[in-house]
């Protein structure tokens, strides 16, 4: 009825008065932007050469991915705030720099990387395998799927091989002094000898009493520290692969026709049984015994008599030196490439060396590569049909899903009943409490989004693991705030007491610690504070039984002098206060296991340090201009 009444208007003199107009203003706005120029979109330029937006949002996508992926619900938390989301973006922009950068640097260095190169990457890139061989179908259909085509991909390659020249010739040319590695390994390794006397502020927790005044001034100066986390409750649709998979049926002709049309997915490779004759490595008369051996089967002694009674292979030895089927891949490969060699039943192999000793190789029966009969394989083509199809509808859903909830942003129950789902609804979570499936790192993202919060409209399509999808819309929102004196008076009351114990603590540590740096005897001291000496051999710095601030504090502290130890107060994490002497430092002679590794890190810092030297060299050289809303920065 609109569409009829608007095209009703459309006929009328007035109507065609106003078309003219707006097609008058459209012509002069053309022609006005044909004469200021084109806007720029471009959020950067490298020596004239964009960073088009389509590439920063890409590469941004993509490292968000990878950061959710890495740190879950922790870089959650940290999208929330839009400052770090903002330097987050320009640490994106400037990676991109950097590429671009090097990609220049490569093209006036001359570097090329050729298209059968290309080629052998993609073909060994596991991503495309299926049953560990190279898939063409599914390297288009996941190259698509990426919104590439084969040549945008192929050029993408050829981009990051060349620009991977670049780095790994840089990378490669450093390494670290042996000097410089035994200096580490043995700060490493250093251990110290310690001795402590802990003061614990539990043991003057009873004594503590917290005034009202003493309560609300707390409350008032750490009130932040009483938050009540930001929480969220939201609608959202649930697309499931494994649900969709059950309305899929593949008859046995869909699976014949299948077969037929991929025979190569269902070939048998070649297997061979063969007999061999063991002559036991480390045995400086093994390689003439087995010459003498093959000698002796070539003068028609029996194979199976002499594998008996002369084959280290106890095993084979007993049938005579038989062995099971095998095909290529599978065995050492000089044994495999001289059993593959025999051309007939019953030929005999040279002697063959291998790392288990010298072996002579019958061959017993050959088991040609052939396709597997259908029947074999039909229940396998049935179900990989049935994965296959089960993912094409649920990426097809998954796009169904993404228009309507597009196109009806305002809730999901218009996309509910377009798609034949039903909308569940959670209760209001914190990002530490989220249900599943609602506690993936993407889902929360979205789901403390502000913007999807004051805008009220649904999100983009989020997968999940393990072929699921979803869509929310934010329902309702509860902010981080400060819970009242009266929620937390109990939690305030033990904080205070534990903050006066510690302190109680650190003064009898300091008293200790006074007496002991002029001379004086503290026995009686440690008496009558309830406390004795302890005392610690052999302290590493990567012990897990010591409280890190103690260990921190122990490596800090100078080598001591003749007899007299180094000493200092230290408060551990938990409020305990210690005060540590330092007694003897403890240099290894001998380099550890730790040396090579060491060696290769030393060798990494500096290259990534070189690294860094030629992206900030190629910096000052080049016309690099940031672009935003409002301002430019050149560089």
């Amino acid at each position: 009825m609109m569409l009829d009444k608007l095209r009703e208007g459309a006929q009328g003199k007035v109507a065609k008065v106003i078309l003219v107009l707006i097609i008058l203003s459209f012509a002069l706005a053309g022609v006005g932007s044909y004469l200021n120029g084109p806007a720029r979109t471009a959020p950067a330029t490298v020596n004239g050469t964009d960073i088009s937006a389509v590439d920063l949002e890409n590469a941004y996508r993509n490292e968000r991915t990878r950061m959710e992926s890495q740190m879950g619900a922790a870089f959650a938390q940290l999208a929330a705030n839009p400052e770090y989301m903002k330097q987050f973006r320009r640490s994106v922009l400037d990676s991109l720099i950097d590429q671009a950068l090097l990609d220049n640097k490569a093209r006036e260095l001359g570097l090329r990387v050729s298209d059968e190169q290309i080629k052998q990457a993609i073909v060994a890139m596991p991503e495309f395998a299926e049953n560990g061989k190279f898939s063409n179908e599914r390297y288009l259909q996941l190259v698509r799927r990426a919104g590439l085509s084969p040549e945008m991909f192929r050029d993408s390659m050829r981009q990051d091989m060349v620009r991977q020249q670049l780095v790994s010739a840089l990378l490669g040319t450093d390494f670290a002094l042996k000097g410089e590695v035994e200096q580490l390994d043995q700060l490493y390794n250093q251990t110290r000898d310690i001795r402590l006397v802990r003061l614990a502020a539990a043991n003057y927790m009873a004594d503590i009493q917290v005034a009202d005044s003493e309560l609300e001034q707390y409350y008032k100066s750490n009130s932040t520290r009483f938050m009540k986390d930001e929480e969220v409750k939201i609608d959202y649709l649930l697309l499931d692969a494994a649900n969709l998979s059950r309305d899929i049926k593949v008859t046995e002709q869909d699976a014949q026709d299948y077969y037929d049309q991929h025979q190569d997915l269902f070939q048998r490779v070649e297997r061979r049984q063969v007999a061999h004759i063991l002559i036991g490595k480390d045995q400086k008369e093994a390689e003439q015994k087995a010459q003498a051996l093959l000698t002796k089967l070539k003068a028609g002694d029996d194979f199976a008599a002499l594998a008996k009674s002369d084959s280290a292979d106890t095993f084979s030895a007993k049938k005579g030196g038989e062995l099971e089927w095998f095909e290529k891949g599978v065995m050492d490969p000089a044994f495999e490439q001289a059993a593959f060699a025999l051309a007939k039943t019953g030929d005999l192999s040279g002697v063959v060396k291998s790392p288990f000793g010298f072996h002579i190789i019958k061959l017993l029966a050959v088991e040609p590569a052939k396709t597997k009969p259908f029947a074999d394989v039909k229940d396998e083509t049935i179900s990989r049909l049935q994965a296959d199809k089960a993912k094409e509808l649920f990426f097809a859903e998954q796009q169904k899903l993404a228009d309507n909830s597009f196109e009806n942003p305002d809730s999901l129950d218009l996309t509910a009943d377009a798609m034949g789902m039903k909308v569940q609804s959670s209760d209001y979570f914190t990002q530490a409490t989220a249900p599943a499936p609602l506690n993936d790192p993407k889902v929360l993202s979205a789901a403390f989004s502000e913007e999807l919060r004051e805008n009220m409209t649904n999100s983009d399509v989020i997968e999940l693991a393990e072929g699921k999808a979803l869509v929310l819309h934010i329902t309702g929102h509860h902010p981080k705030a400060v819970k009242s004196l009266a929620e937390v008076k109990e939690q305030m009351i033990a904080a205070i007491k534990h903050d006066k114990a510690s302190e109680v603590a650190r003064g009898k540590a300091q008293m200790l610690l006074d007496k002991l740096k002029v001379g004086e005897q503290i026995e009686s001291d440690l008496t009558a504070l309830g406390v004795k000496i302890e005392t610690r051999r052999g302290v590493t710095r990567f012990t897990q039984e010591l409280d890190q601030n103690l260990v921190a504090k122990v490596f800090a502290l100078p080598q001591p002098q003749a007899d007299k130890p180094s000493m200092s107060l230290v408060s551990e994490v938990n409020g305990d206060r210690l005060v540590v002497a330092l007694d003897k430092v403890n240099t290894p002679k001998e380099p550890s296991p730790m040396a090579a590794m060491l060696q290769s890190q030393l060798g990494q810092g500096k290259a990534q340090a070189d690294y860094k030297a030629l992206v900030a060299e190629l910096r000052k050289t080049a016309d690099i201009e940031y672009f935003t809303a409002v301002e430019a920065t050149v560089e």
